[in-house]
């Protein structure tokens, strides 16, 4: 693989798009105000596809333990602002990827950044109580339809000590359409998930994403919060001119979600 389509593979590490069940609560806020819950989170991913960079392809097969050898630094968080039913999330990510190495008799200065941003307006259209626990607590059963848009930049430079310079970029929206659901377990441990689709129309070829996670409510310097485990798995099929992004991210998500 050359230099430049190793750049494009790692800098693939926090195409996040919107992490939408993070910051689930299967509990309405007021109807008379607002609350915003701020979710920052991780997701330590494994790449399978392939990509083309200046028409060479090559296969995508990157272990997150390899990605993340080279990131210099990464921000991940989800913002969510909602009134009884109705609610906006909007997620960001930033990475830039600039490993120090060599490419054959060559010396390269490389970086990589990746910047994505999605969001949308969401509703919840049921939420069923099942039953309830022995302290008297409603648990419940949610659903959240949303949708959105979803859009990513990827630009990656490349300097050759001596010689030639590329610095290459590509930018793209998707529109996104889905659902959330969430399930109440216990008193403090509740199941979310969340799958949608996008692309198609404009944009990638075609986009999926889904994602479950089990969290566990507690108090945080007497905020509400939870704090999740779960998977994700995003795929992207984008293609413009000489350049393609076929790749299937994957790997599990640790988060914290506080609600002010």
């Amino acid at each position: 693989m050359t230099r430049l389509l190793r750049m494009a593979v790692v800098a693939g590490l926090a195409v996040a798009g919107a992490a939408q069940a993070q910051d689930m609560s299967t509990e309405l806020p007021p109807e008379d105000r607002w609350s915003v819950t701020v979710a920052p989170y991780l997701w330590m991913l494994s790449l399978d596809g392939n990509t083309t960079v200046g028409g060479i392809k090559a296969d995508v097969d990157v272990p997150f333990s390899d990605a993340l050898q080279d990131l210099s630094f990464g921000g991940m968080l989800l913002t969510t602002v909602r009134k009884g039913k109705l609610g906006f999330s909007i997620n960001g990510v930033f990475t830039r990827v600039s490993p120090d190495s060599s490419f054959g008799p060559f010396d390269i200065d490389s970086t990589a950044d990746l910047a994505t941003l999605g969001g949308g307006p969401f509703y919840r259209v049921l939420e069923w109580q099942y039953g309830e626990s022995s302290s008297g607590q409603p648990r419940r059963l949610i659903l959240e339809p949303y949708a959105g848009a979803r859009m990513n930049y990827l630009r990656v430079e490349l300097d050759v000590r001596g010689g030639r310079q590329v610095d290459e970029n590509e930018t793209w929206v998707d529109p996104i359409v889905g659902s959330r659901f969430g399930l109440d377990l216990t008193d403090n441990l509740v199941f979310f998930s969340a799958a949608d689709v996008g692309g198609v129309v404009t944009g990638s070829e075609f986009a999926w994403n889904v994602q479950g996670y089990f969290g566990y409510r507690t108090s945080i310097f007497g905020k509400e919060t939870v704090l999740s485990l779960g998977y994700r798995a995003y795929h992207t099929d984008y293609k413009n001119g000489d350049f393609e992004w076929d790749v299937t991210q994957h790997g599990p998500i640790i988060g914290t979600a506080i609600k002010f």
